[in-house]
């Protein structure tokens, strides 16, 4: 019946136009099936044969068949490509090119050609174009990939460092390599700015032991009626560089300093940065300082001024050096008159001020800082675990108290800016969180929750209960942190607006806002006005850093602990998220991130049940791990390829 080919191929494409179509991206498996999901949050099995004709990532159009009562998604278009243009791996075999994608691809290597006179050898990394698909028509449906640039040979120390920086840019981001082109001259503008003299008051900085860009001092004196007089200096490199000039371009386009590890790429040329704005010791400085009052109970006042001046910092301090000063421990300060009563006056400043936020508005937890120590292969030698000391929390809050004087002195006026905000619990998920606080004994209306009054009270009251599970809990119920160019809330410090300005040498938003306030105190400065676009820029250049720095270090990660999976060294770690596949978890010796699938937290799989919301795994109906859990696992795989560090769970009574 069927022997006339045109007839059978008419019958095979009808019944392929009869299925229902729907569009999608492919999730790859560890086995050889996927899924197709879709943006409706529907989830179609791909066979294996299937699987070959698509990459993990890519969206297609597909139509959905029903296979022995299983409806399976079968590939019929290409959409969009997950590896249009990627950063990959070289291998060489004998005379065969072929250059394997980065995770999450989970394919096998990919036939390669040379595009041009490249030199390459095996394990460098380049910039591969996709130029086949399975999904495309002939000649072009077998998987084909042109090398058009080397980013990194396989034996260069910073190879880490180029292949991430290059994989962020190709997504269209700035991302600095070098320091910003210098000047041999950098003459004072607006000279006739008037700036008070306060060259003779105590001013210093305390910073890290290395740092050379600083930005902001400190004068501190007690009242005779009680409480404070807080004065921040604020380094001026606005004195030296007119908006819109060549340097404010090329500033605005970096958006911040980017601290990596061993390689810091400064936003502003290093003259500036590091000596010219710097407020190094016994160097007369321009300076933009806030003068405020706090009362003996902590509580900031109203009443903040701010006027151009003219410093000269007494003494640069390391935390190390004030923390031992504060804790009684031996320590060497510079020999300067009323430095150590200074510093003692501003400890008891920040411990009213911590007293008084711990009351009316609330507290940050103190999280690990984790420094990684490099050799000159930028190999790790050393981590080094560090909290917030003492002399952080003295520099800490005296900065809280400038941006927050600051933000309301930029609200007041224009509110226009640029302005940290955090708007708290999502106002969609207020009744689900209303109950769920009922259901663990904690009294909160769906109305107050979507109040900042409400949302302090609860972490108040949160950290009263030492409730650190519920307290990570509630985090999935908070919408993000943002950057915006009005004045609006942020929930997470407690205020009513909060703008940092403290350090425009590191910061392109900080000197935003810096302008503005100047233009304020001086009445005829004009500054530009921040816009939307500028907000979400600068909000995009923040995440892109963080980005580089946790792949960077996750990159460092894996050479350092390839080691471990050989012996099963086990580490103390936290568990911080539970999700479909099994947990996350951070080292607490090193900072490292490892995953734990479940398969490695129990044996029988249909006994465990994960439940993502509540950051809890169970087994046979019992909780047997939940997020803030400390346990104790073992490195069962360093992947290089990945860039992943797998563990198996050992701490537990299952």
């Amino acid at each position: 019946m069927f022997k006339d080919n045109a007839l059978l191929a008419q019958l095979k494409q009808n019944i392929q136009e009869s299925l229902p179509k729907v569009e999608g991206r492919v999730k790859a498996t560890d086995k050889s099936f996927g899924f197709l999901e879709t943006e409706d949050g529907k989830s179609y099995f791909i066979a294996p044969p299937n699987m070959k004709k698509v990459m993990h990532g890519d969206v297609i159009t597909a139509t959905i068949a029903n296979e022995k009562g299983k409806e399976q998604a079968q590939p019929v278009a290409l959409v969009k490509s997950a590896l249009a243009s990627f950063i990959g791996r070289v291998n060489l075999n004998k005379s065969k090119l072929t250059v394997t994608p980065p995770a999450p691809y989970k394919g096998s290597a990919i036939t390669a050609v040379l595009d041009g006179d490249l030199y390459i050898d095996h394990g460098d990394y380049v910039i591969g174009e996709l130029t086949g698909h399975p999904l495309n028509e002939a000649p072009n449906n077998s998987l084909k990939v042109k090398v058009s640039e080397v980013v990194s040979a396989s034996a260069d120390p910073f190879l880490p460092w180029f292949v991430t920086l290059a994989r962020h840019n190709m997504r269209n981001e700035c991302v600095p390599i070098d320091a910003p082109t210098d000047k041999d001259n950098w003459p004072l503008i607006n000279e006739e700015l008037p700036r008070s003299d306060l060259t003779n008051a105590l001013f210093f900085t305390i910073d890290g032991e290395t740092t050379q860009d600083m930005d902001d001092a400190i004068s501190i004196s007690a009242l005779e009626n009680g409480g404070w007089q807080l004065q921040v200096a604020v380094a001026d490199p606005s004195a030296y560089i007119a908006a819109g000039d060549d340097t404010d371009i090329a500033a605005k386009a970096r958006g911040y300093t980017h601290y990596l590890p061993a390689r810091t790429t400064t936003m502003l040329p290093e003259s500036l940065s590091h000596d010219i704005c710097s407020l190094r010791p016994s160097g007369k400085r321009p300076a933009l300082v806030c003068t405020m009052t706090v009362n003996e109970r902590g509580q900031l006042q109203n009443n903040a001024s701010f006027e151009l001046a003219w410093i000269t910092s007494k003494a640069k301090l390391s935390y190390q050096q004030v923390t031992n000063l504060i804790m009684g421990q031996p320590t060497e300060l510079p020999d300067v008159s009323g430095l150590e009563h200074a510093l003692n006056t501003l400890n008891a400043f920040a411990f009213a001020r911590s007293m008084w936020r711990g009351k009316n508005s609330q507290l940050f937890d103190s999280q690990a800082d984790y420094r990684l120590k490099l050799d000159y292969d930028n190999k790790i030698t050393a981590i080094e675990v560090r909290y917030n000391d003492v002399a952080n929390s003295m520099v800490e809050e005296a900065m809280l108290c400038a941006n927050i004087s600051g933000a309301a002195l930029l609200a007041q006026h224009s509110n226009q800016g640029i302005f940290n905000t955090h708007p708290g619990f999502d106002p969609d998920k207020t009744t689900k969180l209303a109950q769920l606080l009922q259901e663990h004994g904690y009294i909160y209306h769906r109305d107050h929750l979507k109040t900042r009054a409400g949302f302090c009270q609860l972490q108040r009251e949160l950290t009263s209960r030492n409730d650190n599970y519920f307290a990570a809990r509630l985090r999935k119920f908070q919408l993000y942190a943002n950057i915006a160019s009005e004045a609006q809330s942020h929930y997470g410090l407690g205020v009513a607006q909060y703008a940092t300005w403290t350090s425009p040498i590191r910061k392109y938003g900080d000197l935003m806002n810096h302008r503005l306030i100047k233009a304020i105190a001086c009445g005829d400065v004009p500054a530009p006005i921040p816009t939307q676009e500028d907000a979400l820029q600068l909000k995009t250049q923040r995440d892109n850093q963080r980005m580089i720095e946790r792949d960077i270090n996750n990159w460092l990660y894996i050479d350092f602990l390839h080691h471990a999976a050989k012996n099963k060294q086990k580490f103390k770690a936290q568990i911080f998220n539970v999700n479909r596949g099994g947990v996350l978890a951070r080292l607490l010796k090193n900072g490292a991130t490892v995953f734990i699938p479940f398969t490695n937290i129990h044996g029988d799989r249909k006994a465990l049940k994960a439940d993502s919301d509540a950051g809890t795994v169970s087994i046979n109906d019992e909780i047997a791990v939940k997020i803030t859990d400390e346990v104790t696992v073992a490195i069962v795989d360093v992947n290089k390829n990945k860039l992943s560090i797998t563990g198996s769970l050992l701490s537990t009574d299952l």
